[in-house]
């Protein structure tokens, strides 16, 4: 019988291989709390969520725009690291990308106005990232020991504590934000295009995408297909 950390981390480990389609299976929920009828707070709520969205993809921007080489990356087999990032955005939380990721799963919720749906994805959100987070943890125990623990043991795992923020002498880089951030930016537009457009179709409201949501959607859809395009050639051309 393993010990119940080691059942989470094992449990993390394979959500952490699986974490790029899994949530996923939430979607039709999201959509099933969309037909939550809320009056006149439609706009609101739909606005509310795109800012917090786009508040979860700035965090994101934030921690990798500046996170050196050997850190957080989008390596989905296994756990790997080659150095400890402590500050930064890392010095005030040690899962920004979690956190990030947290705040632009919370938006189209907020949107649905289905207190019930909120609640459910926290409550899911964190027994699915927790597990991840206590075998990204495993691993960096292992790897870097006291250095690690020393960390950990004055920097929160999840909510920020601002007050301990420490520069980071690295640049903003904006070619890793656009090489590793593009789905996320375009992908935000588009799923709040494609709900608006539901609840609209749904309820009954015209016109279901407005001009100005139209031109939005169709200039997201090139922007994605331009810098994927400029990824896959950036590719073959190091190989």
């Amino acid at each position: 019988m393993m010990s119940l950390n080691n059942e989470f981390e094992v449990t993390g480990n394979w959500l952490f291989k699986h974490r790029s389609f899994l949530p996923l299976i939430i979607v039709p929920f999201l959509f099933y709390c969309l037909l939550t009828p809320v009056n006149n707070f439609y706009n609101t709520l739909f606005y509310a969520g795109l800012v917090v969205s786009l508040l979860g993809e700035c965090v994101r921007i934030f921690t990798i725009a500046f996170v050196p080489a050997g850190t957080s990356g989008r390596n989905t087999k296994q756990q790997l690291a080659t150095s400890l990032n402590q500050t930064g955005i890392y010095s005030t939380v040690r899962h920004p990308l979690y956190l990030g990721n947290f705040f632009m799963f919370l938006g189209p919720f907020i949107f649905t106005g289905n207190i019930y749906g909120i609640i459910i994805l926290i409550l899911a959100f964190w027994i699915y990232y927790e597990r991840i987070m206590i075998a990204e943890e495993a691993y960096l125990i292992k790897s870097f020991g006291v250095e690690y623990e020393n960390w950990s043991s004055i920097t929160p795992a999840f909510i920020p504590n601002i007050f301990l923020y420490s520069p980071i002498n690295s640049k903003f880089s904006l070619k890793k934000v656009l090489e590793r951030e593009y789905s996320g930016i375009c992908g935000i537009f588009a799923i709040f295009t494609i709900l608006l457009a539901f609840r609209n179709y749904f309820f009954n409201f015209h016109p279901i995408i407005s001009l100005t949501w139209s031109v939005i959607f169709i200039s997201n859809i090139f922007v994605y297909i331009i810098l994927r395009t400029l990824k896959k050639i950036r590719r073959r051309k190091s190989n």
